[in-house]
């Protein structure tokens, strides 16, 4: 017979056909290995053997009868109340011992290796989704900011009334003229003009401006540059609203956005706390449709009729604003044509237009300018990133620029970071030299480029 070739295994090292096998990782994990039988102390301490033997996974039974016996001869039977005591005490060890805890030491420490990578892994996971379940997303609508809440502002008593209260409360007396906050009460009849919209303002007859009339009066100061910040996106959230005008100095600006709820209230809780309003106007962005201010959007593409009709609706939105700013708008304000339409109107209703400069070759104070309109333009989008350090940075410019110009103007949007560091930078301006005036101060006072 030929001699079996060496490139083949032994016989006896191949598996057979149909033989077991090899466990899998698994399998080798979480089965119950079997350990060999030890010899069991017949003594005293027989009971306490087969409990650690039957929480340890060991032999506890010897081999029924038939199956075989221990090589030194069949174990005695047991019987009588120690030995049912014995098996009672046994069978409580199995409940309360856990399962995954019986086997060998080298079985029981990679389950209980496994089982805390397991519990680590699943708190990493409940960690993450509570993060972006609870996390504070500020979620804005188009050209608009909604803040969730903001750290170190009290919410007013009159924060706390529905609209139907507010609406019952008593109106100021017509006679006084002027708010407790020194803001003229408004609508004032001789700057109001009844229209199918609504009232909408006008100049009066003895030449009065809305825009100087609901403006926030503003003492000169000597010697001192100028420094105005407007807040725009105001409205959408009722109780930012009311937290920002309660908390934050008079002099700031509040722009509103004009599909704010219940904006007439909002208005005459913003004023009545001291600040003098503006009201945001839809203005066609540059990437429109995708980005879209609502439905009396000013449209480039749109003849003078139906943008006329869509700014009426904003004229007529609320009484007591000084002007307007541009809600988006890029594309817009960057159209001589579509600016000279807009600044003609708003001239002719003796209204101011505050340019937040959305689009860097924007035209808006250039054509209020020319129309012999009232205009102002922010020098600075103090919160483009809103964190602490790049607004703390903008306002610092702001600063600079006020400095070296005399006067200097920053908008913002309410996000909680910067009505914080607002608050805080707002307390230093005394100090420095600068003093903190509304935007209407500023009007027709910056030089354009």
């Amino acid at each position: 017979m030929a001699e079996p070739s060496e490139l083949h295994a032994s016989p006896d090292d191949r598996t057979l056909p149909g033989a077991a096998r090899p466990p899998g990782l698994l399998s080798r994990l979480f089965r119950r290995r079997k350990r060999p039988a030890v010899p069991i102390d017949l003594g005293g301490a027989h009971d306490d053997a087969d409990l650690i033997q039957s929480i340890t996974g060991g032999p506890d039974e010897p081999p029924p009868d038939g199956q075989g016996a221990p090589a030194d001869g069949p174990l005695p039977r047991r019987e009588g109340f120690k030995h049912k005591l014995g098996r009672f005490f046994r069978l409580i060890g199995l409940i309360l011992w856990p399962p995954f805890l019986r086997g060998n030491a080298e079985t029981v420490n990679r389950r209980l290796l496994l089982g805390a990578w397991t519990l680590v892994l699943l708190l990493l996971a409940g960690s993450g989704g509570w993060l972006v379940v609870t996390g504070q997303s500020l979620t804005a609508l188009p050209g608009s900011e909604v803040i969730i809440g903001v750290a170190r502002l009290a919410l007013p008593p009159e924060a706390k009334l529905t609209p139907e209260q507010q609406a019952q409360r008593p109106a100021a007396p017509a006679g006084i003229g002027r708010l407790p906050s020194g803001l003229l009460i408004a609508p004032d009849p001789a700057l109001s003009e009844s229209t199918p919209r609504g009232l909408v303002p006008k100049i009066g007859a003895d030449g009065r401006q809305p825009w100087s009339a609901y403006a926030r009066p503003f003492q000169e100061p000597a010697n001192r540059s100028r420094i105005a910040v407007v807040l725009r996106g105001m409205g959408l959230n009722r109780q930012l609203t009311a937290l920002a005008a309660e908390r934050l100095p008079p002099a700031i600006s509040f722009a509103f956005n004009p599909y704010a709820p219940d904006l007439a209230a909002q208005v005459e809780l913003t004023r009545n706390a001291g600040h003098e309003v503006l009201l945001g106007l839809p203005m066609e962005p540059f990437d429109y449709p995708s980005s879209d201010p609502g439905p009396h959007t000013l449209l480039t593409a749109l003849n003078s009729e139906e943008n006329t009709r869509r700014l009426d609706w904003a004229l007529a939105r609320v009484p007591g604003y000084i002007g307007f700013t541009n809600l988006m708008g890029g594309k817009y304000t960057s159209s001589p044509e579509q600016m000279h339409f807009v600044a003609a109107a708003l001239k002719a209703r003796g209204l101011m237009f505050f340019d937040t400069r959305s689009a860097a070759h924007s035209v808006a104070a250039r054509m209020m300018r020319d129309v012999g309109g009232v205009y102002a333009f922010a020098n600075r989008q103090i919160d483009a990133l809103p964190t602490a350090q790049l607004v703390d940075a903008r306002l610092e410019e702001l600063e600079r620029i006020a400095r070296l110009n005399g006067i200097a103007i920053g908008s913002a949007s309410p996000y909680p970071v910067t009505l914080e560091r607002l608050l805080a930078w707002t307390a230093t301006l005394e100090s420095k030299g600068f003093a903190l005036a509304p935007v209407s101060a500023m009007a027709n006072r910056q030089t354009l480029e």
